[in-house]
């Protein structure tokens, strides 16, 4: 059964270089070639004269050293069979030398294909210590053959040599084709894997324009932000309202870096509790940008991811217009709530339905109110003066059909003290900015001292 050998952490990793770490039938052809050639030698010894069987058990144990090497490449991969090649296989060229063939040309062969081989498949170690286990070893058989220990059984016939010869090219011809397939397989692997890149970078780049044509379009300034409050993205908007000239400028600071010194401290205690919290609510606050004040409606939002804050988005809209506007608003209303509620008169108005819509101050007290506020969305059936109800509605409802005003009429009102006082009543058409009537407006003053001391009433004269 084959293992995966990067999976075993007790191994240095230069035992396993990427090139051998895969299933590849040439390795099993390239030891079925050595075990052929090895039985063919030994075929050729036992047919020749006698004083060359010798070199038999030599060959015989390459026979055991390549059916050693197909078992373990069967059960247990690749790594420790190329292993068990270089190892095994320079022990016995090593033993062949020192059993008596001495220094010849096949072992001097055989030593730098077990090196290259080595070191391709195994890594820079293993050729390293191949290269010095055999300089030891053939200084050693030098000095050996020079005292006459090594190299003493008969030299090899002229075909023996070629057949070591043709054994030695057949095994240099498997590693190299098998070398080959390798380099071709991981470099088609390799273009895979860089057109694989190119398309995932590509559609990367995209997304990434994408994305920033997204956040350049949004009408107002986005940013985001790591859980450190280093910006990791800002909008042209961004750029825009605080002067900077591009993204790269702010991308990886923080508002330290780019904020004034007593706004940063701010900013940053806001982003933490942005983290603690899991909803965002927009704040209306003055922000700093350009060298200017602006008023800007900021949110800001966690990022979470496998339930982690990782860091927030926020928003701001420069709303400096509206405050602007809304400041006018509000004087005039102020304004025209000053003049209405300083007349002399009682003012009031009402919609289609006759619910108040508002009154002044003066109206209030005499519907027995603290505050125009109370008024507002009651009717007159709702006022001390119900039973005059029908007819307040009467004349709301003619103003409101013709379009034409009713002027200085007298009315009678009870008082919340259940008094009746008169009232000196003018009543126009309310209308919106498209010239629709609305509802109706009214005032009035009271006349209850003059028509008790005799006064003239004011005929009712309707005008446009």
């Amino acid at each position: 059964m084959n293992r995966n050998p990067l999976s075993d952490s007790r191994v240095p990793i230069d035992d396993y270089p990427e090139l051998i770490v895969e299933d590849n039938p040439l390795l099993s052809h390239a030891i079925w070639v050595i075990l052929v050639g090895a039985l063919v030698y030994i075929a050729m010894l036992l047919a020749a004269p006698q004083g060359f069987q010798e070199r038999v058990y030599s060959v015989a144990l390459l026979v055991g050293l390549c059916l050693a090497a197909q078992a373990v490449l069967h059960y247990r991969g690749v790594v420790p069979t190329v292993r068990l090649l270089a190892i095994g296989g320079w022990l016995l060229v090593t033993l062949i030398a020192a059993n008596g063939e001495g220094v010849r040309g096949p072992i001097l062969i055989a030593y730098p294909i077990i090196l290259i081989f080595a070191g391709w498949m195994l890594g820079v170690r293993y050729a390293v210590a191949v290269l010095i286990a055999s300089t030891i070893a053939v200084i050693l058989m030098v000095m050996g053959e020079q005292a006459g220990f090594v190299g003493g059984i008969r030299p090899a016939t002229s075909g023996m040599v070629a057949v070591a010869h043709a054994i030695v090219l057949a095994i240099s011809t498997a590693m190299t084709i098998y070398l080959l397939n390798v380099f071709r397989r991981r470099y088609a692997e390799e273009c895979r894997l860089n057109d694989e890149n190119t398309r995932h970078l590509k559609a990367i780049e995209k997304r990434e324009n994408y994305q920033r044509a997204l956040l350049d379009n949004f009408p107002f300034m986005v940013w985001l932000k790591d859980e450190e409050g280093r910006y990791l993205a800002v909008n042209q908007a961004f750029l825009d309202g605080f002067g900077w000239p591009s993204a790269e400028t702010v991308v990886g600071k923080t508002d330290l870096d780019i904020a004034a010194l007593n706004l940063a401290g701010k900013y940053r205690q806001d982003d933490l509790t942005v983290f603690s919290s899991s909803a965002a609510k927009p704040v209306e606050e003055l922000i700093e940008m350009g060298g200017r004040w602006r008023w800007c409606e900021t949110s800001k939002s966690p990022v979470m991811v496998d339930g982690k804050v990782v860091g927030m988005v926020g928003y701001a809209r420069d709303i400096t217009e509206r405050k602007a506007v809304e400041a006018e608003v509000a004087e005039s209303r102020n304004l025209f709530r000053a003049v209405i509620d300083t007349v002399p008169l009682r003012v009031f108005w009402k919609d289609r339905n006759y619910k108040y819509l508002g009154c002044n101050e003066a109206f209030a007290r005499d519907a027995g109110m603290r505050h125009p506020k109370e008024v507002i969305g009651k009717d007159d059936y709702q006022m001390a003066w119900s039973d005059q109800a029908r007819s307040y509605h009467a004349d709301d409802r003619d103003v409101m059909e013709s379009g034409y005003a009713k002027l200085s009429f007298e009315q009678a009102q009870t008082t919340p003290r259940g008094d009746v006082q008169w009232l000196r009543m003018s009543k126009v058409p309310l209308k919106n900015q498209q010239n629709e009537i609305i509802g109706v407006l009214g005032m009035y003053e009271d006349i209850t001292a003059t028509r008790r001391f005799g006064g003239d009433a004011t005929a009712t004269k309707p005008i446009l």
